[in-house]
């Protein structure tokens, strides 16, 4: 799952670029721009998981996500409340890579451009 960061809404956000358009992408974008100033508090959920934990109550303004000691992590909807709700599923090591590389992606646009966003708001969003 690579992306790049792209100006957004006053700050970046990423660009997949290498997923198809769909529910799948859209998923693992907001994610990213749920985790955004909360990484540690995302990996450290993770980090329980792969000790053994269920966590099912790790949800923020876009998506919800549940871990699993088995190493699933389903990303859902926030909004969608049908049966059959939309999802994606990705293990816990894909998370917690897309995690650390959503980092590495702020950094290194930081040092390249300066501030993250334009003083509008408080994340990189």
């Amino acid at each position: 799952m690579k992306f790049k960061l792209v100006r957004w809404g006053g700050g970046v956000s990423p660009a997949f670029e290498d997923l198809e358009p769909g529910i799948r992408r859209d998923l693992l974008f907001s994610l990213l721009i749920d985790a955004d100033g909360q990484e540690d508090f995302y990996l450290s959920e993770i980090a329980r998981a792969e000790a053994g934990a269920t966590v099912l109550n790790l949800y923020n303004n876009y998506v919800s996500m549940r871990l699993y000691p088995d190493g699933r992590a389903i990303i859902y909807d926030l909004y969608d409340d049908n049966d059959d709700r939309v999802h994606t599923e990705i293990t816990l090591a894909e998370a917690k890579q897309l995690i650390l590389d959503w980092l590495v992606a702020k950094a290194k646009w930081q040092a390249e451009h300066g501030p993250l966003n334009d003083g509008e708001g408080t994340g990189s969003r």
